[in-house]
């Protein structure tokens, strides 16, 4: 199924996924979490939806309490409140219990992203540290201790030597010391 907006149109999924909680549809809800920017629009949208439940009670609360009129009014407002309160409940717990079978995808995704990054930043500073290592010794400059130090530390490494992480080499097998 394909759906009718775009994956940077968050009012569209905001909008799309109340109408899925309302009414769902199994291909939709497919559809709204089948790839991995999808997933995570869709998440997204039913956190909004959920702070705009609560900001919901808040505001019709607020309305309640400060209501003026006659006791037959108020009884009657209370009354409209009970109703609209039940079934927004109901919607905001669907709500949350749709966004639970998602959380757990949603947060393979964002660690998988975050040991990229992390990656991604040894790797550059293994390379700066290669570099450095490079030009010290081509220049014939003399290599300090701190840097025979921080080289050796590198090429210790459990996971590989330096030029293991500036190439981005799996570790090779090492023996248990």
């Amino acid at each position: 199924m394909r759906l009718p907006y775009a994956v940077d149109d968050a009012r569209a999924a905001v909008e799309a996924v109340g109408q899925d909680i309302n009414r769902p549809d199994a291909a939709r809800w497919r559809a709204m979490t089948a790839d991995d920017e999808r997933l995570q629009q869709t998440y997204r949208a039913l956190g909004m939806l959920i702070k705009q439940v609560e900001v919901s009670f808040l505001k019709r609360r607020a309305e309640l309490r400060a209501f003026e009129g006659n006791r037959m009014e108020y009884r009657q407002a209370a009354s409209e409140y009970e109703e609209w309160k039940s079934r927004t409940v109901h919607f905001a717990n669907r709500a949350r219990e749709r966004r639970a079978e998602l959380e757990h995808r949603v947060r393979l995704l964002t660690r998988n992203r975050a040991i990229d990054e992390v990656r991604t930043t040894l790797r550059t500073l293994a390379q700066a540290v290669a570099d450095h290592r490079d030009a010290i010794r081509s220049s014939g400059r003399e290599e300090t201790t701190a840097d025979r130090l921080l080289w050796v530390r590198l090429d210790i490494l459990p996971h590989g030597t330096l030029a293991d992480l500036v190439s981005g080499r799996p570790a090779p097998e090492r023996g248990h010391q």
